[in-house]
């Protein structure tokens, strides 16, 4: 007589508790390593459109302007919508971007800026200068701001700059 290979259902039914356990020991860090990804990838692209947007000032002889996106990706002037989505335009025209980005889409994430808009101009005159803060439920560790200076030069900071977090 043969004897029957595989698992018992008691054995199964421990081996999925187990599994089980592990899944929402697990469930924290995964969802700071997501919201590490998300920040990362948030503000490496308004960095990149900061850069981009000084570039083409310089390049075109005219102002350009970062702003928050509306419909269209139209600018739309208001400190509370970054978090939607941003656009590069010039500043004559602000209706026609040359670049977009998408928003934040996460709940609990907040992008803070104390700036409606920032306008780059060409070499010789005085930019926007202000900061765009990356807050979290995790607090001022996990905070991250871009600060942009009265030259226009874009840097990435640790915290939150000048802006404060919501608790």
């Amino acid at each position: 007589m043969r004897k029957a290979q595989g698992l018992t259902l008691m054995e199964l039914l421990v081996a999925l508790a187990l599994l089980a356990v592990l899944a929402a020991l697990a469930t924290p860090a995964l969802e700071s390593l997501r919201l590490n990804a998300t920040r990362a990838a948030t503000m490496e692209g308004l960095l990149r459109a900061a850069w981009y947007a000084r570039s083409e000032a310089v390049r075109r002889g005219s102002a350009v302007v970062l702003c928050p996106a509306g419909a269209g990706g139209a600018c739309l002037p208001r400190r509370e919508a970054w978090g939607r989505g941003w656009t590069v335009a010039g500043a004559a025209a602000p209706d026609m971007p040359l670049r977009t980005g998408p928003g934040v889409r996460h709940a609990r994430v907040a992008l803070l800026a104390n700036r409606d808009a920032f306008t780059f101009e060409t070499r010789d005159r005085r930019s926007t200068n202000g900061t765009l803060a990356w807050c979290d439920p995790r607090g001022a560790s996990a905070s991250r701001a871009i600060v942009i200076s009265p030259t226009g030069r874009p840097r990435l900071e640790h915290g939150s700059g000048s802006l404060e977090c919501p608790p």
